[in-house]
């Protein structure tokens, strides 16, 4: 039969009733297998989202704890300038590449953030500085000046 399909002659067909079922059930059948391909392609892709939403929140998480080692007291805070596009972490979130170099580029800009001493400033010792001023009533006004003081 082959070489009879090689020579470009025609193939009789003794049974085409046969050969029409058979053709349904293939198209049948690779219909199935098509929607049943199409249902597993909707559910890997669903589950891809869902694995880098975890994976982006995971990695938030982990970038928050080493801002934190840090000594930085709010790390919501900084996280804003934090560009997660830029990051690379390992499939276990160990280590978190390009993220230090973030910080420390950070760490030029917002210095007080990363220093306690910065942070305050110099205004804890303020109020010895300062004289703090208490306004005096009246009666106390006119008793100073009856007792000379």
């Amino acid at each position: 039969m082959e070489d009879n399909l090689e020579q470009g002659t025609e193939v009789e067909i003794k049974d085409p009733k046969a050969v029409l079922e058979a053709l349904n059930r293939a198209k049948s059948e690779a219909k199935k297998y098509r929607e049943e391909r199409e249902e597993l392609a909707y559910k890997l892709s669903a589950l891809e989202d869902q694995n880098a939403q975890y994976s982006g929140a995971l990695l938030r998480q982990k970038t928050k704890e080493r801002i934190a080692e840090l000594g930085v007291k709010d790390a919501d805070r900084l996280l804003k300038y934090i560009d997660f596009q830029k990051l690379d972490a390992d499939p276990l979130l160990d280590e978190i590449r390009g993220l230090d170099e973030q910080i420390d580029s950070i760490k030029e800009d917002l210095p007080e953030l990363f220093d306690p001493k910065l942070r305050v400033a110099g205004q804890a010792d303020a109020a010895e500085k300062s004289a703090a001023e208490v306004t005096k009533s009246a009666s106390e006004l006119q008793a100073r000046y009856l007792l000379g003081k």
